[in-house]
C-alpha cells in the first residue's frame, strides 16, 4: 500500500501564500497586539500585519481597541517580495470602512434621522462637518440665527443635524441642515410662549396698577411689555396735561407703573390714572378762602370761567362779581384779563371751583342806612342827560332830571359839574338792590315851606304838618308839568 503523504510541505505554503494578490479582501486572526500596530494570520496561515493609521477610523492606540484572537477584515494594501517569496503582507481597512461608514449615511439620509456631528471647519458660506470620516457642508441659511451669530466659536463643537443630500462618488456630496431642528425648537417655544401670554393676560384685571418696560414708541401710542404680553399706553393716557411729542416724556427701556383701564382683546393702560388730576393738585395746594388769580377764558351768560391754573378752571357767577346787582362787570372785562377773586367751593368729584370777587370788595351798604324824607349832602360824580350820579353816605345814588330844581331843567350840565356838592332829600332807598333816589327839589321846596311857615299864623301851624305842607307843594308842581 503506498504511503499517504499527509503533511503540508513549504513548498504547499509558499504556493498558497502567492494566490494573496494586492486588493485582495482578506479576514484573518490577531495575534498579537501592540502600540500602533497589529498582526494578523490570515485564513491561509500567511502573516500579515497593520498599521494603526490603515485601521480605517482614529484611535490613539490599538491597545484597548482590540486583542488577541479578534477576527479582522481588511484588504491587501501591498505584498513585498523576496524572490518568489512574499515577505510581508501590508492590511488596510480604510477603504472598507469607508464603505461601509457610507453605508451609514446613506441610511441615515434614508431614515431621515437626527445625527450629532462634529464641526471641522467654517468659512464665509457656512460649516464644514464630520459625518462618519465623510465631510458634509451646512449652509449658513439651514443654520440657527443665534449660531450664525457665534460661528466663529462652533470650530470643534458638536452640532444635532438632518442630511438633506447625500451622492456618491469619489468625494461624496453630503448637504447637511438644522432648519427642521430649529423649526421645531421655535415652535415649541412660540407654543409655551402662548401659553404663558394666556396665563398672564388672564392673571390681568381691569383696575390692576403694574410695571412694564417701554418697548416701543409710536407717534401716538407706546408699547409697554409686561413678561410675557404687551399693553397699548395712548399718548392722551399719559399726562392730564398735553403731550405735543410723545419722545418728549418717554423713551424705549424706561420703566412705567401703569393702571389698567380697559381689558379687552389687548390692554389699555393709563399713567395719569395713577396721578393727582390738576384740580385735586390745586385742591391739595388751595383752601376755600384763598385769594386766587385766573385768567379770563370764556363768558357765559350767567358768568366768567377763570384758569386758575393748567387744566383747572373756575366759574365766577354774574352774583359774585360784586355786592352791586347791577354791576355789569362782564361787559367790561376781556380774555386774557387777570381777575383776582376768593375760592368759595372746591369739589374734586365734580371737577367744579367756585369764585368770588365781591367778597374781595367793600359793600358800601354794609354799614349805612337811609331813611325816606331824609336831607342828606351828596357829592356829583356824573351828570348826564338824565341827571345826576352822586355819592351819600358813600353809597352811589341818582338825582333825576325833574329832581333837580322845583324849576325845569333842561340840560342838567348847566347847572352842575362833577365834584359839586349838593343837598337833597332821600325819596326812594332799596339796600338789598343797591338803589338810592334823591331829590333836591324836594329840599328846596321844604326850605321855601320852611320860610314860608314863619308868615303863618299859630293856628296853621298846630293844624297842619310841615311834612304835609310838603307833600302838598310837591303835588301841586306835579300838576303843573
Amino acid at each position: 500500500m503506498g504511503e499517504v503523504k499527509n503533511d503540508i510541505t513549504m513548498e504547499d505554503v509558499v504556493k498558497k501564500t502567492y494566490k494573496i494578490r494586492q486588493g485582495q479582501i482578506v479576514e484573518g486572526t490577531i495575534f498579537e497586539v501592540k502600540f500602533n500596530q497589529i498582526l494578523v494570520t490570515l485564513d491561509n496561515n500567511q502573516e500579515a500585519e497593520m498599521y494603526i493609521e490603515h485601521y480605517g477610523k482614529s484611535i490613539d492606540s490599538f491597545i484597548g481597541e482590540v486583542k488577541v484572537g479578534d477576527k479582522i477584515e481588511a484588504v491587501v494594501s501591498s505584498i513585498q517580495e523576496d524572490g518568489e517569496r512574499a515577505s510581508k503582507i501590508f492590511l488596510d481597512r480604510k477603504r472598507m470602512v469607508r464603505q461601509e461608514n457610507f453605508v451609514l449615511v446613506e441610511e441615515i439620509y434614508k431614515n431621515e434621522q437626527e445625527y450629532e456631528a462634529k464641526v471641522t471647519k467654517v468659512d464665509k458660506k457656512g460649516l464644514h462637518l464630520d459625518v462618519y470620516g465623510f465631510s458634509a457642508f451646512l449652509p449658513f441659511g439651514l443654520l440657527d440665527n443665534e449660531l450664525i451669530e457665534q460661528k466663529e466659536e462652533l470650530k470643534g463643537k458638536l452640532l444635532k443635524v438632518h442630511l438633506i443630500e447625500v451622492k456618491p462618488g469619489r468625494r461624496p456630496r453630503i448637504i447637511a441642515s438644522r432648519k427642521k431642528i430649529f423649526e421645531e425648537r421655535r415652535a415649541q417655544e412660540r407654543e409655551e410662549v402662548q401659553k404663558q401670554r394666556e396665563e398672564e393676560f388672564a392673571s390681568i384685571n381691569t383696575g390692576d396698577v403694574i410695571k412694564g418696560t417701554v418697548e416701543k414708541l409710536h407717534k401716538y401710542m407706546a408699547v409697554v411689555r409686561f413678561k410675557h404680553i404687551t399693553g397699548r399706553l395712548r399718548i392722551s393716557q399719559i399726562s392730564h396735561t398735553r403731550i405735543e411729542n410723545i419722545k418728549d416724556v418717554l423713551k424705549v427701556g424706561d420703566e412705567v407703573e401703569v393702571k389698567v383701564i380697559k381689558k379687552a382683546k389687548g390692554l389699555d393702560l393709563s399713567m395719569k390714572a395713577l396721578i393727582p388730576t390738576p384740580i385735586e393738585t390745586f385742591i391739595a395746594n388751595n383752601k376755600i378762602g384763598d385769594t386766587v388769580v385766573g385768567e379770563v377764558v370764556q363768558k357765559l351768560p350767567f358768568g366768567i370761567i377763570l384758569e386758575l391754573d393748567e387744566k383747572v378752571r373756575g366759574l365766577l357767577h354774574r352774583s359774585e362779581f360784586s355786592w352791586n346787582p347791577d354791576d355789569n362787570f362782564q361787559s367790561y372785562v376781556k380774555i386774557g384779563d387777570k381777575v383776582e377773586t376768593k375760592i368759595t367751593s372746591l369739589d374734586a368729584a365734580k371737577n367744579k371751583i367756585s369764585l368770588s370777587r365781591r367778597l374781595l370788595l367793600d359793600n358800601p351798604w354794609e354799614n349805612v342806612s337811609f331813611e325816606r324824607g331824609e336831607l342828606v349832602e351828596a357829592k356829583v360824580l356824573e351828570v348826564n342827560a338824565d341827571g345826576l350820579v352822586v355819592l351819600a353816605k358813600g353809597v352811589n345814588g341818582i338825582i333825576p332830571i325833574n329832581e333837580l330844581s322845583k324849576e325845569r331843567v333842561d340840560d342838567p350840565a348847566k347847572l352842575f359839574a362833577v365834584d359839586d356838592k349838593v343837598k337833597a332829600i332821600v325819596t326812594t332807598v332799596n339796600p338789598k338792590n343797591w338803589y338810592l333816589r334823591l331829590s333836591i327839589k324836594a329840599y328846596e321846596l321844604r326850605e321855601e315851606k320852611k320860610a314860608y311857615e314863619k308868615h303863618l299864623v299859630e293856628e296853621d301851624v298846630e293844624t297842619t304838618s310841615i311834612g304835609e305842607l310838603i307833600v302838598e307843594m310837591l303835588e301841586e308842581e306835579n300838576d303843573k308839568e
